[in-house]
């Protein structure tokens, strides 16, 4: 996510959770930070942590 001021000013930051709907469709993303010392399995198991920790919280729409 990126925001921009109108005086210039500039802020960043990774979505690492994130959940869209649309047309009665619901996506959850996560994303990690890699890095070059950042271990590919180790990266995919805390995503697959962040997942399990927001998708108890969706329900499906009636």
């Amino acid at each position: 996510m990126v925001m921009f001021s109108a005086d210039g000013g500039l802020d960043a930051a990774l979505t690492l959770r994130a959940v869209f709907e649309h047309g009665g469709c619901t996506w959850l993303r996560a994303g990690a930070g890699i890095i070059g010392a950042s271990d590919p399995d180790r990266e995919f198991e805390e995503t697959c942590e962040k997942l399990t920790t927001l998708a108890p919280y969706l329900v499906a729409c009636r």
